[in-house]
């Protein structure tokens, strides 16, 4: 909350000041050992001038400009550390999504094989299918559940870009 201003009464200059100021110009003169108070305000008005005329010229503006984009520069450089730091954790998970991937991969594998060797293999071997064909037949089933793998990551990813 601002404090408010009194206006003096007791002292004119063509206006009434505010008490405040009426010892601050008081201040001044004593100060610049300026006697007559119209001329000191002549100066302090003429200073006043001078600073807005200044202000509104385009060196401040630059100086403005300059903290504009080094405000902007810095929000920039926090974006990018940000991004940064959401890079690195999403490649983190991303490496622990692939050794899980690794995992099932490697046990959907060896689950095909044991299931093919234990179930498959000895009744194919007892109807008389050589080695030959064995090994086709367990190359063809490998195919057909990579080309369904391959199917269903082509779905999804349809599905997203759709969803977009």
């Amino acid at each position: 909350m601002r404090k408010k201003r009194v206006i003096a009464k007791s002292k004119t200059y063509g206006f009434n000041p505010w008490v405040d100021q009426i010892d601050t110009i008081n201040q001044i003169m004593k100060e610049t050992g300026e006697m007559t108070e119209s001329v000191l305000l002549r100066q302090l008005v003429d200073e006043a001038l001078a600073a807005r005329k200044k202000k509104s010229q385009s060196l401040p503006l630059i100086e403005e400009s300059d903290n504009n984009f080094g405000d902007r520069l810095q929000t920039l450089e926090n974006l990018i550390m940000r991004l940064v730091r959401q890079g690195d954790v999403s490649f983190r998970i991303q490496d622990v999504c692939l050794a899980l991937l690794q995992v099932v991969l490697a046990e959907a594998h060896a689950t095909h094989t044991i299931s093919w060797e234990f179930g498959a293999v000895p009744r194919l071997r007892n109807d008389g299918v050589g080695e030959n064909e064995l090994e086709q037949r367990f190359t063809l089933q490998v195919n057909k559940s990579k080309n369904y793998a391959y199917g269903v990551a082509e779905r999804i990813k349809k599905s997203q870009e759709t969803a977009k």
